[in-house]
């Protein structure tokens, strides 16, 4: 299988959904010669799942006693949240690979299992014996089954029932079938006020409505088959902040969320509102696109052509702002703090007017800093002397006043040809010019363009993320819960798009799940999960603790002693913030 074949006789004798999971796990990379499970700390964010299952799965262990039996609770990360193991016999084997609170039973680490492969396949699945490819797991049979969310069918975790090899037995399955049903059922008696209320709306509406129809919320999706399938591959979290949007009237667009209508169209959204406030809405889809005619009725006043990910009032002004200046083709100078994206934009701006890629000379004033200030001014004439469609001059702040000079004159030198290139060039803004400067900010600067920080354009960071995300994931299949993107909308990204973009990527190296959620990210991000605005002695306060984390790798005791708290408080405050105090961070 290493090989990517496997013989035919083989390959007749084992079931698909193994096979399946056999190809999965090899091409992932698990070491299954020596495999070993990671712990990755005990899970106190899974407390509705371990309320709901704890006891029926321990009312379960007790009538498995004496059948050399376990039962794991496993959350959709498929890390182990709780373990009932009655009868000890099989408990040294369990413990021998691991299999205990805190550690992840992925594929990835340790191959077909009953867990790890439940969650890829989001089906039941029993593993007897030499079905696991790992050595270390065929003294087992394990029989793992999926637990939903009752109201938004999202996955919850994984019950997983461990005995010896010999004993396994078909009827395994649907007995743990029964089990997760059971265990589903307490969560649905533990949804919350909202969540029945978006369940109760969404029912009545079904059977009052022939159009396609969902309740969509916050972390809340629930739909039948036809719009489900409608709406594979777009994501819930975007999708939540669009028709949130829609019912508070904001006039904003799907594109401007990352989303795509090709396929279907809102027609119809009814807001539900508890307690005067907004928890989600029912949406009614036309399936079918709209006529030519009534395509061209429902859009709006043409759209610069220039299209960045977000719609904020600041971003919409910058880019028809550069719009109008390359339909006039004078030089353009984008300014802004580093990583606001001034490079993307100028990008933009060119194929806007036409000039492809291959006609484009990029010359970076930063990196060639090292090699002295003439290197610029080298690359500049040799560029000019070969006739760019359009040139375009990056980190202008980086270089000399003497540089700096040389360039504008050599600039005005080519101005006059009849074929000069098209001239967009960018810098970092920050303290007085020099004369040398301002002399080529007035050459490149006939039409100057101001790209806001991000912390400025607040609306942008959602639409951004899943931009950044769809990006990055390739064929993984990852999103952001709703929650994660609040979070990330709160923070104020001093670093802008280059932090965010090497946030979202540490993300994908780290995450296991198939949704990003709060817990996920890291520390100071979390910190943006709080449900109320911070006063400003209170934003002071929360960062001064995040930094004594941080400076302390973790330890709660040297952070505490380190501003001036004691450690209980420091919990208490940790508590207050909405973090987890126990969780292990660093």
């Amino acid at each position: 299988m290493s090989e990517g074949a496997l013989p035919d006789d083989l390959a007749r004798n084992v079931r698909p959904q193994v096979l399946l999971s056999w190809k999965r796990s090899i091409m992932s990379g698990a070491d299954l010669a020596n495999p070993a499970l990671t712990f990755r700390g005990e899970h106190h964010a899974r407390a509705a799942l371990r309320l709901a299952a704890d006891p029926v799965l321990s009312r379960l262990a007790d009538e498995l006693s004496g059948l050399n039996a376990g039962v794991l609770l496993s959350d959709h990360d498929a890390i182990v949240v709780q373990r009932w193991v009655s009868d000890p016999g099989i408990l040294p084997l369990m413990d021998r690979i691991n299999s205990n609170v805190g550690f992840c039973i992925s594929e990835e680490s340790i191959g077909t299992n009953g867990v790890g492969s439940v969650i890829e396949q989001d089906a039941a699945i029993q593993v007897s014996g030499p079905e696991h490819l790992a050595e270390a797991l065929r003294p087992f049979t394990c029989v793992g089954v999926p637990v939903h969310h009752p109201i938004t069918r999202r996955l919850e975790g994984v019950i997983t029932m461990n005995c010896r090899a010999t004993s396994g037995n078909p009827l395994l399955t649907p007995l743990m079938t029964s089990t997760a049903t059971e265990v589903e059922s307490r969560l649905l008696a533990q949804a919350t006020t909202s969540e029945r209320q978006l369940l109760d709306e969404y029912l009545v509406a079904i059977g009052s409505r022939r159009a396609p129809v969902a309740a969509v919320g916050q972390d809340i999706f629930i739909a039948g088959p036809k719009v489900t399938d409608l709406l594979e591959g777009v994501d819930r979290a975007a999708l939540w902040e669009y028709v949130r949007g829609i019912a508070l009237g904001s006039g904003l667009a799907a594109d401007d969320f990352g989303l795509t209508t090709d396929r279907f169209r809102i027609t119809r959204c009814k807001p539900v509102i508890n307690d005067g406030r907004i928890i989600g809405a029912l949406v009614e889809f036309d399936v079918d696109r709209p006529a030519a005619h009534e395509e061209l009725a429902l859009v709006a006043p043409p759209r610069p052509t220039i299209t960045l990910p977000g719609k904020s009032p600041a971003l919409v002004q910058a880019i028809a702002h550069a719009t109008r200046l390359a339909a006039k083709g004078v030089p353009i100078l984008i300014e802004g703090e580093p990583g606001v994206g001034k490079y993307a934009l100028a990008r933009a701006v060119l194929e806007s007017a036409h000039v492809t890629a291959d006609k484009i000379a990029v010359i970076d004033a930063a990196a060639g800093w090292a090699e002295g200030a003439t290197k610029f001014v080298s690359l500049l004439r040799e560029e000019l002397e070969n006739s760019p469609e359009a040139l375009l001059l990056r980190h202008l702040e980086a270089l000399t006043p003497e540089a700096a000079a040389a360039s504008s004159a050599l600039l005005d030198q080519f101005d006059d040809l009849p074929d000069a290139p098209r001239i967009v060039a960018t810098m970092t803004t920050g303290g007085a010019p020099t004369p040398g400067h301002r002399r080529l900010v007035d050459t490149v600067g006939v039409g100057r363009v101001t790209l806001p920080p991000l912390r400025d354009r607040q609306e942008d960071i959602a639409p951004t993320a899943v931009a950044m995300l769809d990006k990055h994931r390739g064929p993984k299949e990852l999103r952001f819960s709703s929650s994660a993107l609040r979070c990330l909308m709160r923070h104020s990204w001093p670093g802008n798009l280059r932090q965010l973009d090497a946030t979202i990527r540490g993300l994908l190296s780290t995450s296991l799940g198939p949704e990003i959620r709060p817990e996920a990210l890291p520390l100071d991000l979390q910190g943006n999960s709080r449900k109320r605005d911070l006063s400003a002695i209170e934003e002071l306060e929360l960062s001064a603790i995040l930094s004594a984390l941080k400076q302390h790798n973790g330890n709660k005791v040297a952070a505490a002693q380190s501003i001036g708290i004691s450690r209980s408080t420091l919990y208490r405050k940790l508590q207050a913030y909405r973090l987890d105090p126990d969780k292990q961070y660093f």
